[in-house]
């Protein structure tokens, strides 16, 4: 193990130095950033769904403009599709806009409102919706591999309420409700060099 150990120190030590051409560039102010995780989401409704928890493979992609160093706007979306046979075709999601800002070096924390999409399968019927605005907060950690690109692990938690669903179970009728999710997982994170002036 040990001779595994010291080869993969000096591959990260060579890529996280600077070169000459990196030297005289700056990080564009633009950014993309797309990962994968798990999840967890509980949907409420007023009728229909059950309402149980729901474990769920996530993915994120946020697109954003670094305004200084440290503050950012961005824009982005999150999926989260339920796994086992208990929740298969179920899903929740949401379309943000929002702001991350860095407290302390490579960490930030964000912020957003969104648009939120709920479809939930149960024993009890199929439900179906879109409402908001929902909100999203989270937390992560930039984990640079160069310049330009950085391992993003990260947290996320949205929710909100869902005003206009539609269950069909025993006929087909209006309803409302909530959802709340966990998201969690490893974004990788690209911003392009361009020549300083």
């Amino acid at each position: 193990m040990r001779y595994l150990v010291v080869p993969a120190v000096l591959a990260a030590a060579l890529l996280v130095r600077p070169t000459a051409a990196n030297a005289q560039s700056r990080p564009s102010p633009f950014y993309f950033s797309g990962g994968i995780g798990g999840a967890r989401f509980t949907p409420s409704c007023d009728s229909g769904c059950v309402g149980d928890a729901l474990n769920a493979n996530s993915v994120i992609l946020v697109v954003g403009w670094h305004l200084s160093p440290r503050l950012r706007v961005e824009a982005g979306g999150q999926y989260n599709g339920a796994t086992g046979n208990s929740g298969s075709g179920s899903h929740a999601g949401t379309l943000f806009i929002g702001a991350a800002l860095y407290p302390v070096g490579n960490l930030f924390v964000r912020g957003g409102v969104g648009q939120l999409s709920l479809s939930v399968a149960d024993t009890a019927g199929v439900t179906e919706g879109k409402g908001g605005p929902g909100y999203t907060v989270g937390v992560g950690y930039d984990l640079f591999l160069s310049h330009s690109f950085a391992i993003t692990p990260y947290a996320n938690y949205f929710g909100g309420s869902i005003k206009n669903l539609t269950y069909t179970g025993v006929g087909t009728f209006a309803t409302g409700g909530s959802v709340s999710a966990v998201n969690f997982g490893v974004s990788f994170t690209y911003r392009k060099m361009r020549p300083k002036r």
